[in-house]
């Protein structure tokens, strides 16, 4: 814990410390955000499949149809994110335990933070979420029919750095945040450096119709820490007041897996392969923002004898307001402060001229005329 507090520390501080990065104006106007809020209605997606490999006594279409589907049961959602001075924070959640839940005799589990700072040269972003309740099946199902486990359950945290190549031109806030203004359009590569933990657990992950398949057959959790490194490219398409931003990354880490089967635990060492995609379109003025947006998340991790793979969607639509004023960045404020100062230094400089040169002009006349 004490190892995570310092990441999350000093990962704020570089962001804080890019936000003074020389910006072209010409390309991005900042805001003086005193407040901005937003509310969200979306489609909450995460899936986790396990799949056995390497097994000797069956061929690979029947490893294939052992694979198992976990679907969490998420419902429609709502959202509602708070940013005050550039720090965000977003609390998904529902109205009654079966807000917008259509079935009748299962209910959603379903919790959601998130927590984003975006300086000019460096994003911060963390998050946490938990699901309960999730539909399970296999290819392998002659009836194929989702069914039910009230029992599972899955978590998610991370924390990462963005680093934004071409910070004086393209604005990651604009395209994803809507807290500042992409006047031109622009993009840039992105280098990202994240912490990732996941985990799945319950009473058996394994259904006996496929235990047979499985060196692990009486798995009860699988855990994943992942320290990744992520290449990526944004780009924002700006008219007006109107955006069409989009962001790609793909990556790869190191990662210790952990597998629980009672009585036995075992961790293993793995490089997991990981991408993220985001995508947002709407209208960003200087009190509204609105639009509709799409994220994936995707990540494989895999042992000898198992595969396993992640895979979280989120879509829906926001509506923001802000209290806003526009104003100037840092150093052209103090740049023209020079200017007006050196001004005054110089009209002063040029009235005290004139003056000396009015008297010497009128002792001058007063000379001639003697």
């Amino acid at each position: 814990m004490k190892k995570k507090t310092v990441i999350l520390f000093s990962l704020i501080f570089i962001t804080y410390s890019g936000s003074a990065v020389n910006i072209d104006t010409s390309y991005i106007q900042k805001f003086k955000n005193l407040f901005a809020i937003k509310s969200f209605f979306l489609n909450n997606g995460f899936q986790y499949t396990i799949t056995p490999q390497n097994n000797n006594l069956f061929d690979q279409k029947q490893l294939n149809n052992a694979q198992i589907i976990y679907t969490a049961n998420i419902p429609p959602v709502t959202g509602i994110s708070i940013n005050a001075k550039g720090v965000g924070f977003t609390y998904i959640f529902k109205f009654t335990n079966d807000y917008l839940d259509t079935t009748t005799s299962i209910k959603s589990g379903f919790k959601q933070f998130q927590i984003n700072m975006y300086g000019n040269k460096f994003g911060f972003e963390t998050y946490y979420q938990s699901y309960s309740r999730f539909y399970f099946h296999y290819n392998g199902d002659q009836i194929l029919l989702k069914k039910f486990n009230s029992v599972i359950q899955a978590s998610q945290f991370g924390m990462s750095g963005i680093y934004i190549n071409n910070n004086k031109k393209f604005s990651y806030n604009a395209a994803f945040n809507q807290n500042q203004f992409q006047k031109k359009s622009a993009g840039s590569a992105l280098s990202v450096i994240a912490f990732k933990y996941c985990e799945i657990r319950g009473n058996n992950l394994i259904p006996d119709g496929v235990r047979k398949y499985y060196e692990y057959s009486s798995l009860n959790s699988n855990r994943n820490y992942a320290f990744l490194f992520q290449e990526g490219y944004a780009y924002n398409l700006v008219k007006n007041n109107f955006y069409f931003s989009n962001a790609l990354f793909v990556g790869v880490g190191l990662q210790n897996q952990l597998y629980d089967y009672p009585p036995y635990r075992f961790h293993k060492i793995g490089v997991p392969l990981s991408a993220r995609g985001k995508s947002s379109i709407g209208y960003n003025g200087k009190i509204f923002s609105g639009g509709i947006y799409a994220n994936v998340d995707f990540a494989q991790s895999k042992i000898k004898t198992l595969q396993t793979e992640q895979f979280q969607y989120t879509y829906g639509l926001y509506i923001g307001l802000r209290a806003i004023t526009l104003t100037k960045p840092k150093y052209l404020i103090r740049q023209e402060a020079k200017r007006k100062k050196e001004a005054e230094k110089e009209a002063k400089k040029e009235a005290a001229q004139k003056v000396k040169d009015d008297k010497k002009k009128a002792a001058d006349t007063k000379k001639n005329k003697k």
